[in-house]
C-alpha cells in the first residue's frame, strides 16, 4: 500500500457511497497480537502476547513493540552443553522471554492487486530489541540484544481497523552474570531462536 488505497463506505439506506478515505493518510497504529508455535503438531508449545505502537513517516512506519513469550527450553534456544542443556529437566522446562524494541515497517498492496481488492495488503518489518530470558529450572535470567523480522497479510475491514496473520522470527544472544571468576562467556550464554505464526488486530487513529 505504498501508494495508498481508497476505502469506500456505502450508506445502507440510500445505497450511495460516503466520503472516500485514502490509507496514505494513516498516521498512528496500535496493534495486539497472539502468536503460536510454527510447528503445527505442537502449536501451544510456544505462545506469545505482543503489543505495538507505530507512527507513519512517509512510506515507512516506526514501530515500538513489547512481548512476552512462554515455551520449552528446547523450542526457544540452541542448547548450551556447559549449562547441562542435554538433561531432560532443562530441555522440557517452561521458560519465558520478555523483550522490548523498535522496528522499521513497510506495507505494500501487491497481493491486493493480484486479488483485485484494495482492502488486502502485506507488511514487512525488521527490528532490534533487548531480550530477557528466564530459565525456570535453574532460576537464572539471561539478557542481551536480539533481532526480530515480521511478515504479515492483513485485511483492512474499516477506516480504523485491520486484522490478519503475521509470521515472526526471532534471533537473540543472551548472557547471565558470571558465578565465579574463571567462568567463560560461552558457558553462561544462550542463543535464542524461534519462529511463530500469529493473529494481528490493529487500530488506526
Amino acid at each position: 500500500m505504498k501508494e495508498g488505497a481508497v476505502l469506500r463506505k456505502r450508506d445502507v439506506k440510500t445505497g450511495l457511497f460516503l466520503e472516500d478515505y485514502n490509507t496514505f493518510d494513516d498516521k498512528n497504529r496500535l496493534s495486539f497480537l497472539y502468536h503460536v508455535n510454527s510447528d503445527l503438531t505442537a502449536l501451544t508449545d510456544i505462545q506469545t502476547f505482543e503489543a505495538a505502537y507505530a507512527h507513519r513517516f512517509s512510506d515507512m512506519w516506526i514501530e515500538f513493540f513489547g512481548f512476552r513469550t512462554t515455551g520449552e527450553f528446547k523450542d526457544l534456544t540452541a542448547n548450551n552443553p556447559f549449562e547441562g542443556a542435554a538433561t531432560e529437566d532443562v530441555i522440557t522446562s517452561s521458560d519465558t522471554v520478555t523483550a522490548f524494541g523498535a522496528s522499521i515497517s513497510y506495507r505494500d498492496s501487491w497481493i491486493g492487486h493480484l486479488l483485485d481488492t484494495e482492502k488486502i495488503f502485506t507488511t514487512t518489518a525488521a527490528g532490534v530489541g533487548w531480550y530477557s530470558f528466564h530459565q525456570t529450572f535453574r532460576d537464572k535470567t539471561y539478557a542481551g540484544p536480539g533481532l526480530k523480522a515480521d511478515f504479515g497479510i492483513h485485511r483492512r475491514s474499516t477506516r480504523t481497523m485491520h486484522y490478519g496473520l503475521k509470521m515472526s522470527y526471532h534471533l537473540a544472544s543472551v548472557k547471565r552474570e558470571a558465578e565465579f571468576d574463571e567462568e567463560t562467556s560461552s558457558a553462561r550464554s544462550h542463543t535464542l531462536t524461534w519462529l511463530t505464526f500469529g493473529f494481528d488486530l490493529s487500530f488506526y487513529f
